[in-house]
């Protein structure tokens, strides 16, 4: 009975150092999950800057459309192409016909 109840402390002594082996594993396992859940809020936290970015580049775009149809329709800029341009008789002025002076 002697040699059972030492290879039964033996076991005890190898479960003993593999439950103090696993304790520390879980220790690293919780403090990696711990790291994991931070990496995955700040990454969710630029997700989502990245989402407002993109809403506000979106309606930028609808803004600057918005203004060049504006600017389009009304546009003020003076063009000497827009006016209907008609040559003027000189003729009807009187310069350069002495005939009808008589």
């Amino acid at each position: 009975m002697a040699k059972s109840i030492d290879d039964i402390y033996k076991e005890i002594t190898k479960l003993s150092k593999d439950l103090s082996q696993l304790d520390t594993k879980l220790k690293d396992l919780t403090d990696i999950k711990k790291s994991i859940k931070i990496l995955e809020r700040k990454v969710q936290d630029v997700a989502d800057k990245i989402q407002e970015f993109e809403i506000i580049m979106d309606a930028a775009e609808l803004i600057e459309e918005q203004m060049e149809n504006e600017e389009e329709r009304y546009n003020t800029e003076w063009n000497p192409y827009d006016e209907d341009y008609e040559s003027e008789d000189y003729e009807d002025y009187g310069f350069g016909n002495e005939e009808d002076e008589s």
